[in-house]
């Protein structure tokens, strides 16, 4: 069988979905030349993933297209959940101010509408070459690289894509964990549920701009507010449902019927899902990562699925530039799932805990759950997990955690001034007092000096310096020049022993 060979690149994506279109994107603005491989010719026109966050918005500020996806959101006030006589037992209230990362903390998002600007931002890079309606067929890697071939639909002769590392954004099928042989952990939750997908005629009173769990033993549900005209409902399939009878029309409006008649929306689409969580190890083996659903699935119960994804990316792709830039070794690929594994474990534990909340079907079980809810702080807040260990200082409590993205002095946000930099912030004094062999090793890792700049983030983290990495997390912080002279060393070009020591 004949072969055409393809050009290299740098990096092979195999996933056009939102996490290897942000990936590819992220990889684009660093000057990287990326192949991406995607099945379907088009991006899927029906709603999936529903909800991001602040820290989300802010990576697709890093690369340009924050303001494009923004008319295709609505800002999410936050999340109710009422038991069977409609009584809150819980709340979750999401400000309706910008928060630390400078945007919402909770937005609700169309998917379609945000996969078509993360493909359109891919016409800015000449080297970002889109494969879709190709059909990935086998990864060799060997110590110089990893091939990939694959086959165009309606092709007889596969082709040949060679470059230095392949990451496989293919979702929970993932065809490329199947050919690593990667298994899956189960972490538990398998429930189905019925996601039905509205387009309103005209607007319906009762239904709230966020969102409600009716933890309602008899059905368990979730109402939501989507972008523009569209609202959807969930409903868990109870024991004994009839599939076919449940999600046909009939089925789906005789579960309506407590909100709405047929004349008040559209049935966009009415599906069954699974929701559980699994995550998958090793994410890495060699030269081939996964990244998104294909390293890890969550129950929505927190609307942290796509959020996952796209924090895998952006801590991913910043790695590879200063890896195949020969700026660091390729050990600092091992902090990606050292890091990202542990945050989204946490997550996924969290999720299925909230999903107990919502899914418990039994009565007396559900009767314990509103007394003991009763009894003691009826409000939730944001699980923010720290990066499990890697390339941060594991003494610094802060370090492992966001930094926040304050509007300098200049009037310019933080992310904007610093860019794909790493950036130390803290008090002018403190950073001029550094020897001249730190300020050399801040040179060579093309570190961004902010003095006298983020005092009150600063003062949140009882720091007099901080030092922030290129995905914004906190690298150290240190109170002392001995101190940050030490940090600073943790850099990717640092002291050679010392970065040896702590992974």
């Amino acid at each position: 069988m004949s072969i055409v060979m393809s050009n290299y690149s740098d990096v092979i994506i195999v996933g056009l979905g939102p996490t290897g279109a942000t990936l590819a994107n992220l990889l684009g603005t660093f000057g990287l030349s990326v192949t991406v491989i995607e099945a379907i010719d088009e991006t899927f026109p029906l709603p999936r993933a529903t909800h991001f966050d602040g820290e989300i918005m802010r990576v697709l500020q890093s690369i340009g297209l924050a303001e494009e996806a923004l008319p295709f959101t609505h800002v999410n006030p936050g999340m109710t959940f009422v038991n069977l006589n409609r009584e809150v037992i819980l709340s979750w209230p999401r400000p309706d101010t910008v928060g630390p990362h400078n945007w919402h903390p909770s937005y609700r998002f169309h998917q379609p509408a945000l996969e078509a600007v993360l493909r359109k931002g891919l016409d800015r890079f000449a080297h970002v070459n889109l494969r879709t309606g190709c059909e990935l067929l086998s990864v060799v890697q060997s110590e110089d690289g990893v091939q990939a071939q694959f086959i165009a639909r309606g092709k007889t002769t596969p082709e040949v894509v060679n470059g230095q590392y392949l990451i496989g954004c293919d979702g929970g099928r993932s065809p490329v964990r199947g050919l690593l042989d990667v298994p899956l952990e189960d972490l538990g939750s398998h429930e189905k549920w019925l996601v039905v997908d509205l387009i309103m005629n005209r607007e319906v009173e009762g239904l709230t701009d966020g969102t409600v769990q009716f933890c309602d033993p008899q059905r368990p549900t979730t109402y939501m507010r989507c972008v523009g005209q569209r609202r959807r409902w969930e409903f868990m399939v109870m024991p004994g449902d009839d599939i076919e009878a449940l999600t046909s029309p009939e089925g789906v409006w005789g579960l309506l019927s407590p909100w709405l008649v047929p004349a008040d929306a559209q049935i966009e689409r009415a599906v069954t899902y699974m929701f559980h969580g699994v995550i998958a190890h090793p994410w890495r083996r060699s030269r081939v990562m996964l990244a998104g659903d294909a390293a890890h699935q969550m129950p929505p119960f927190l609307g942290q699925g796509l959020c996952a994804g796209l924090r895998d990316a952006a801590n991913l792709a910043w790695k590879l530039d200063w890896v195949i830039k020969g700026r660091a070794s390729a050990d600092l690929l091992d902090t990606y799932e050292q890091e990202r594994s542990a945050h989204v474990r946490a997550t996924i534990e969290h999720a299925i805990e909230v999903g107990g909340i919502i899914q418990t079907i039994d009565p007396e079980q559900a009767r314990e759950r509103d007394a003991k809810l009763g009894q003691g702080p009826r409000k939730m807040s944001s699980l923010v997990p720290r990066l499990g260990a890697g390339l941060h200082r594991a003494e610094d409590v802060s370090a492992g955690f966001i930094f926040a993205q304050p509007i300098l002095e200049s009037g310019v946000p933080l992310d904007e001034f610093v860019g794909s930099n790493f950036a130390v912030i803290g008090d002018r004094q403190l950073l001029d007092a550094v020897s001249p062999g730190t300020r050399m090793l801040w040179d060579i890792n093309g570190v961004v000096r902010l003095p006298d700049e983020a005092q009150q983030c600063l003062d949140e983290l009882n720091a007099g310096a901080v030092i922030i990495r290129p995905d914004r997390y906190i690298l150290a912080v240190a109170n002392s020049v001995e101190a940050l002279e030490h940090v600073s060393t943790y850099l990717p070009g640092g002291n050679e022993n010392e970065h040896a020591r702590r992974t």
